[in-house]
């Protein structure tokens, strides 16, 4: 049978791996509980998460795209920078279609064990989703336990991170993984801001340990990835190095690889 991992990598801090295709993060405080992105809505994920906890709950979004919103309509609102919310809306009037697409194309590449079928079964239907505002520097107090949300415009323009204090943890949703797309047109940052938004985190690496993927990895991951992207984007911005016109099994276009990391841009929008 096909089954959703679930692995404890700090204390009361779940990753909910979508089938190995997206990650979740769920946070446990004392007095409340904090879900870190939803997946795209393969499988009821509100269904893991109330085996985890009985706390009150909220959702909070890294980005719009829907493979980390579209299960939304799983939960009463949900949290999402309001630069964001126009992509969020796009993406989930394609609903079932959407869900359906990106177990077709993702499932083989990073879970080719489950069977498309299997993955196609579990798709939600659509349902109304409530969006409430999350802005920088809000801050989720879960009783003993601290979330900071910091925006970083990049992956998309709507981006945060979200900084848990005491467990020393940086979610970065898609704006750090092992490959990164600035290629999503104007729902995407220039190459610069994105430099910008990475030496932001940089600048507070002091305040955490690990970062903890919105993809691909199933476990808390080095910090210094974001050296990696800094150091990657420098390059670019520098002229240094240029990408090549290149793809792979998830993503094509102009890319450049640089040491961990490989980078989906459009040269045009460098500045």
């Amino acid at each position: 049978m096909l089954t959703r991992p679930v692995i404890e990598i700090a204390p009361r801090t779940w990753l909910i791996s979508e089938y190995k295709l997206v990650n979740m993060y769920l946070l446990e405080g004392d007095k409340a509980a904090l879900l870190i992105d939803c997946g795209t809505g393969i499988g009821n994920v509100a269904q893991t998460v109330a085996q985890l906890t009985d706390k009150p709950l909220t959702v909070a979004i890294t980005h719009g795209h829907f493979d980390h919103d579209g299960a939304a309509a799983l939960f009463p609102a949900v949290y999402i920078h309001p630069l964001d919310i126009p992509l969020s809306e796009e993406g989930y009037r394609e609903g079932e279609q959407a869900r359906e697409w990106y177990a077709k194309t993702r499932g083989p590449v990073r879970n080719p064990e489950a069977s498309e079928e299997e993955l196609l079964a579990l798709v939600q239907k659509n349902g109304p989703v409530t969006r409430l505002p999350l802005e920088e520097g809000t801050l989720f107090d879960l009783g003993g336990r601290t979330v900071e949300v910091i925006h970083t415009p990049g992956h998309s323009m709507g981006s945060v991170c979200m900084l848990d204090r005491e467990n020393r943890l940086l979610f970065t949703g898609d704006m750090a993984n092992d490959s990164l797309l600035l290629n999503c047109g104007e729902s995407s940052s220039t190459v610069k801001v994105y430099n910008q938004s990475m030496r932001k985190l940089w600048e507070r690496e002091g305040e955490f340990d690990f970062i903890c993927l919105g993809h691909d990895a199933l476990d808390k991951w080095d910090k210094t990835m974001i050296l990696d992207y800094i150091e990657a984007t420098d390059n670019l911005l520098s002229g240094k190095a240029k990408g090549e016109p290149g793809g792979n099994a998830l993503h094509s276009g102009i890319g450049y690889q640089y040491k961990r990391v490989l980078i989906w841009y459009d040269p045009a929008r460098l500045e």
